[in-house]
């Protein structure tokens, strides 16, 4: 409470330029009743801010969570009063069945319940059924063929096909260091709230060609030294090289491709979601359509080998 209402009071002076001649707290003891309290936009997304970050470690991972949610508390006119009209209509302005309008209202709920606007199921009446687009995945032959193109570009050969090796997600690459039995170690950058840890991953080969020669220095020595947003500029410098050599493909594709590769060459699907950093469940959404593939072709293989 002490913190919301020193946010609150910074945001009167800042508007205003002065003191109040009442402390907001004082004055919301007497509003008449049938009148509604009145916190602009940009206080409310001040109070957020300090309830976001309790608790949490303030990483750059962490960071870069809150800059996507404060993102979407832009759409929203700074100085106006919060009201859950207003936050309704901001909802209905973002495309029916978009992403964008889905993690508008997630925010907008969440935004509403901290300041206690009455009214959130009108936010929830507004939700609309959102299916991502079916990921275009890259072959193995796709994958094959990047990786003998650009294996000796001295700033992106060697990520490339560390990529397509071990399946890692992009800004994990600059962490991981391989070994000679086929596995690699690499930091596991998907975490809430804790720093990242230490995984193995699986080489899987597309093509026999050896490890090139690391060049660039990306070496990360221990946990709290990775900088995930300074991860994301070089993905971001990554994919537009990838794009402008072979128009279409997406770095997450290699990742994906790794996934269904394992399906026939990984044993245990417990073990190929270890490999990945993310749980059996995630796995099976993720890959489930392939995963399905597989097990039926396995049966149809049985039945035919019983006649």
């Amino acid at each position: 409470m002490a913190e919301s209402r020193i946010v609150e009071l910074s945001g009167q002076i800042q508007e205003r330029g002065a003191l109040p001649d009442q402390l907001p707290w004082d004055v919301r003891k007497v509003v008449p009743s049938g009148k509604k309290n009145t916190v602009t936009v940009a206080v409310a997304v001040k109070a957020l801010e300090v309830d976001f970050w309790k608790g949490k470690i303030r990483t750059t991972a962490a960071e870069r969570t809150w800059e996507r949610l404060n993102a979407e508390t832009d759409r929203l006119p700074q100085q106006a009063t919060l009201t859950m009209d207003l936050l309704v209509g901001v909802g209905e302005q973002q495309k029916p069945g978009s992403r964008t309008r889905l993690e508008f209202l997630k925010v907008s709920k969440r935004l509403a319940k901290l300041l206690r606007v009455e009214g959130t199921d009108r936010l929830d009446d507004l939700k609309t059924p959102y299916e991502p687009e079916a990921r275009d995945i890259p072959s193995d032959a796709e994958i094959q063929q990047v990786v003998e193109a650009v294996i000796n570009d001295p700033t992106w050969g060697w990520a490339t096909w560390a990529l397509a090796t071990f399946g890692c997600r992009p800004s994990e690459c600059f962490s991981l260091r391989t070994s000679d039995d086929g596995t690699a170690q690499c930091l596991t950058i998907k975490r809430k709230v804790k720093l990242p840890t230490w995984r193995t991953a699986l080489a899987l080969t597309v093509c026999d060609l050896s490890e090139p020669e690391r060049l660039v220095p990306w070496d990360v020595t221990a946990p709290a030294k990775y900088d995930s947003k300074h991860a994301k500029l070089l993905c971001d410098r990554w994919q537009g090289w990838l794009k402008r050599r072979f128009p279409g493909m997406q770095l997450y594709g290699f990742r994906h491709a790794w996934a269904i590769r394992s399906i026939s060459k990984v044993p245990s699907t417990s073990i190929a979601a270890k490999c990945m950093g993310h749980d059996i469940a995630m796995h099976h959404r993720e890959y489930h359509r392939w995963l399905d593939q597989a097990d039926i072709a396995a049966v149809a293989l049985a039945m035919q080998n019983a006649a």
